[in-house]
């Protein structure tokens, strides 16, 4: 290779409002494609929010090769938004000012979009992960997408359902459709996990463990979940629900779970940090993603790493994950017999189970390392920059 086709190396200022010690696939993502992009060879600094009333969290750090500075928000819940908007803003400026960037990318529709809206000599990429834009898609409210991302260059979502939409209100604008995708160092199939995290829950050998890991919110379908379980229970007595996760549907969830008295079967686990999901999703024995809409499931494809079959809704990026009959089972959404149905029948079979999960282990090895999806984002980096050019 000649030094003038050498890669460059690239200054990269990732932004997103979600990230550790927040819990959900974005902030999985922003971690995990900032680390890739930066053991590319690329220096990435990270902006994000943080609500840490102890001050556990100092406001820069090392994370990985990663340097964080995080912007404290107050603990009013309803300011915290626009509070990172204007203290972001201003660091973001900042930044700009001691270090010449070439890229700024972001992951929130609403306060990271604000945020960015700066004079900069480089390039915009957001990536569109949002259930809000669907919404809004649905909506037709196309005023405010023009208002919000009208300065980006270039968009990327990790499912074609985003990236065709997105393309629809910004033809001028390169869209790429890059998976999400998943740490196979950190997330594999490991039997001291498995047994670890069981006997820490206090599961039996001989029992099925179902699992869901998302955000307790409408969008993600949880509580089509819960109202699966009595049918799931009813029909295999072995069986045992693992959700992990948190959000506004938590309290009716305990609630549902208490006035069925099914306290011993059922674990609701919250405020697990992402380096922990490792074992959650080891002890299980099926993972499912219920949800309304999706992107590309972060999630779902840890579990796959962990060698899990999924059950999953036939909606966005989640048909493009799971390989239906192979690595699990594709379902309608807005179902809990559906739900039932699906689990039970891979449950039925411990040779199918298994046989998928290792399916599932070999398509996320092959397709969705991170270090694949990070080159293809730089790749996409140095596209839209020869296009200023």
């Amino acid at each position: 290779m000649t030094e003038t086709s050498m890669p460059r190396k690239l200054n990269v200022l990732m932004v997103s409002d979600d990230f550790y010690p927040q819990v959900g696939g974005i902030a999985a993502h922003v971690l995990e494609i900032s680390k890739a992009i930066s053991k590319l060879g690329h220096n990435v600094v990270l902006l994000t929010k943080v609500y840490d009333p102890s001050g556990a969290l100092p406001e820069e750090e090392m994370v990985d090769t990663i340097r964080v500075i995080r912007v404290r928000v107050s603990e009013k819940r309803k300011i915290r938004a626009l509070q990172f908007m204007y203290r972001g803003r201003k660091k973001i400026k900042e930044l700009l000012a001691k270090d010449n960037y070439q890229v700024i990318h972001w992951h929130k529709l609403i306060a990271d979009s604000m945020i960015t809206k700066i004079p900069f000599d480089g390039v915009k990429i957001f990536t569109n992960h949002s259930s809000t834009f669907l919404h809004w898609y649905e909506e037709q409210r196309f005023a405010r997408f023009r208002f919000l991302l009208g300065h980006m260059d270039g968009v990327i979502a990790p499912s074609t359902e985003l990236t065709t939409k997105i393309a629809t209100v910004f033809p001028m604008k390169q869209a790429l459709t890059i998976s999400n995708g998943v740490d196979t160092t950190k997330f594999y199939p490991d039997q001291d996990k498995r047994e670890t995290m069981r006997a820490r829950l206090g599961y039996k050998n001989e029992n099925k463990v179902v699992m869901i890991a998302r955000r307790l919110e409408e969008k993600n379908g949880v509580l089509y979940f819960v109202k699966a379980i009595s049918m799931m229970l009813t029909q295999n007595e072995d069986i045992r629900i693992l959700m992990v996760g948190s959000g506004s549907q938590e309290q009716i969830i305990r609630d549902f779970v208490k006035e069925n008295g099914w306290d011993d079967k059922v674990s609701l686990v919250t405020g697990v940090a992402n380096p922990e999901m490792p074992y959650y999703f080891n002890a299980a024995d099926l993972v499912v993603l219920p949800s309304l809409m999706e992107a590309t499931s972060i999630a779902g494809l840890e579990a796959m790493a962990c060698g899990k079959a999924l059950v999953g809704t036939e909606v966005g990026g989640i048909p493009e994950i799971i390989k239906q009959n192979e690595t699990g089972v594709l379902i309608p959404a807005k179902s809990e017999t559906a739900i039932a149905t699906g689990v039970l029948s891979i449950l039925e079979d411990d040779t199918i189970r298994l046989g998928m999960g290792h399916a599932a282990l070999h398509s996320v090895q092959q397709n969705f390392s991170w270090q694949e999806i990070a080159q293809k984002t730089t790749d996409f980096y140095e596209e839209q920059l020869r296009r200023l050019l």
